[in-house]
């Protein structure tokens, strides 16, 4: 990583405002992008998240959270877990990025968002962000504090967003201390998809669709934990739902997840039984169209 100076983010953004490829910035709280808020991200920038317990934020992490109502503009940035020296680290303990707009009322390990056609929708633009060693794990002796988050916390997480609300193109999601990409209560479309050894599981929905027209990999190594799955649905306010378009490219591994629906003519059909660790693989290029769903069982 190249010698830039950094720049600590601490309060909460209010302006808007641009982050520059000359600086390296570090989130060192729980920093939100305020509704009615623009934030540029200029290409190739660098954002740091600090690892660490801050009890008296929310999620008792640093993160960056893009409020409902807020906008982001970027093409390419990067955003990484750091110690508290501010020099990156191969270790999440910090509370991930996130997405939050005005599609459906949602909620996850303390936020929550209501939706309301009076306000302003949000507007997320990039073209890749890419993540590393982001959320954190469960605590390893819960505690009265340690419950208000009621979950370890997922590497990015979206909220409540909705399709006019995401342009994001790419997504990928290295190391995270949980599910790599997660969806509450949103339908959005991307391009493609990488989520490469998560903690847990690869792609959590919950009530949510998302569409991948051009490629998903998601490699959930295996381990002696159980119940890390390639997908994990919820349908806790609906099905959950991931439309696959023709020619789109995949590359799967790990266990295919419980009581999940396969619709495809390409794909091998998978242990989906309570409680299965059976492996499954698969890599090539979809001839038609496919769709993994779950209607009413978690």
């Amino acid at each position: 990583m190249k010698n830039l100076p950094v720049e600590i983010i601490k309060a909460n953004i209010t302006r808007n405002r641009r982050l520059t490829a000359k600086k390296q910035y570090v989130i060192s709280s729980e920093v939100h992008v305020k509704k009615g808020i623009r934030l540029v991200i200029d290409d190739g920038v660098t954002i740091l998240i600090q690892n660490g317990k801050k009890e008296r934020l929310k999620l008792k992490r640093a993160a960056f959270i893009f409020d409902q109502g807020s906008a982001l503009r970027a093409k390419k940035f990067q955003i990484k877990a750091c110690d508290q020296n501010n020099k990156p680290i191969k270790y999440p303990d910090n509370g991930g990025l996130w997405f939050i707009g005005n599609y459906r009322s949602a909620g996850k390990d303390t936020v929550k968002v209501k939706a309301n056609r009076r306000l302003s929708a949000s507007s997320f633009k990039a073209e890749c962000i890419t993540t590393h060693y982001l959320g954190r794990f469960d605590p390893l002796k819960e505690t009265t504090r340690t419950k208000v988050v009621q979950d370890d916390i997922d590497g990015i997480s979206v909220l409540g967003v909705g399709p006019t609300e995401w342009q994001i193109s790419e997504i990928q999601s290295f190391y995270s201390a949980d599910d790599g990409f997660d969806l509450t209560n949103s339908h959005i479309l991307l391009e493609k998809i990488k989520i490469q050894t998560p903690t847990e599981d690869g792609i959590n929905l919950s009530s949510s669709y998302l569409e991948i027209l051009q490629s998903l990999t998601v490699n959930v190594a295996k381990t002696s934990t159980k119940d890390r799955d390639i997908f994990d649905f919820e349908t806790d306010d609906g099905p959950s739902i991931l439309a696959l378009h023709s020619k789109c490219k995949l590359s799967l591994q790990g266990v295919f997840g419980d009581q999940i629906n396969l619709s495809s003519s390409d794909m091998p059909k998978p242990n989906t039984k309570d409680n299965n660790e059976g492996k499954y693989k698969f890599k090539g290029t979809l001839k038609r169209a496919a769709m993994i769903y779950s209607i009413d069982k978690d």
